[in-house]
């Protein structure tokens, strides 16, 4: 091989390279392209991943301040289910006394209506004394004091 075969060859394995390379680096820049938008959209995905998960954080707070709401709610419903027994039981017990109270009324009405028949009783036998009585000191005199 002369020199000028030889500086063909060069040239020719040289542009072989360079061929190559260019052959490798064109896909090779597209797939880093590839590979950087792949990149920001992961970045992004992450980003609102995040962002999620903040969300259902406060979330999960709001939902435990229900609950803690709810369980006073209920504590509060409970405790006014055991007053509200309480004052049946003594909303019972006082219909229970205005009943004998009622009774005993009714018992005493009835000795008052008594006592107002006798007490008529007596003041007409009290007046037909005192007639009895005129009638005798007309006939015999005024008694002597």
């Amino acid at each position: 091989m002369g020199r000028t075969e030889r500086a063909i060859a060069v040239a020719l394995v040289l542009l072989l390279v360079l061929g190559g390379a260019a052959l490798l680096a064109g896909p090779a820049r597209e797939t880093q392209d590839d590979i950087s938008a792949q990149r920001d959209l992961v970045a992004s995905q992450l980003s609102t991943v995040r962002q999620q998960l903040d969300l259902q954080r406060q979330q999960l707070d709001v939902a435990r301040r229900q609950l803690q709401v709810a369980e006073q709610t209920r504590d509060l419903a409970q405790q006014t289910l055991a007053e509200t027994k309480d004052l049946k039981a003594l909303a019972a017990t006082t219909l229970e006394v205005a009943r004998h109270t009622e009774a005993k009324a009714g018992v005493l009405t009835d000795l008052t209506r008594r006592l107002l028949a006798l007490a008529e009783a007596i003041r007409q036998l009290a007046q037909q004394t005192e007639q009895h009585a005129a009638s005798l000191d007309r006939k015999t005199g005024p008694s002597v004091p």
